[in-house]
């Protein structure tokens, strides 16, 4: 990958300078790989997973209060 992506800059030189982006493209997809092969794809899905169950995890007075509803602020003394 690191060759290819100076070959690209190299042949920017000598041919067309449209060439300096494939080069750059290519190097940056470099550790967009590594991520990958660190981070294997089941890994990726129990994080995720786990995060969704924690942002599922809403206290009882959240429950019950419907969107947009305005919440009295006696009744939220009494349930702390």
């Amino acid at each position: 990958m690191v060759v290819g992506g100076l070959g690209a800059f190299w042949i920017a030189d000598i041919i067309n300078p449209g060439f300096n982006p494939i080069g750059v493209m290519i190097l940056l997809l470099i550790p967009i790989l590594i991520v990958e092969f660190l981070f294997p794809q089941p890994e990726l899905e129990t994080i995720v997973e786990e995060a969704k169950a924690q942002a599922l995890n809403v206290t009882t007075e959240e429950e019950v209060l419907a969107p947009g509803e305005l919440v009295d602020d006696k009744e939220t003394e009494t349930a702390s």
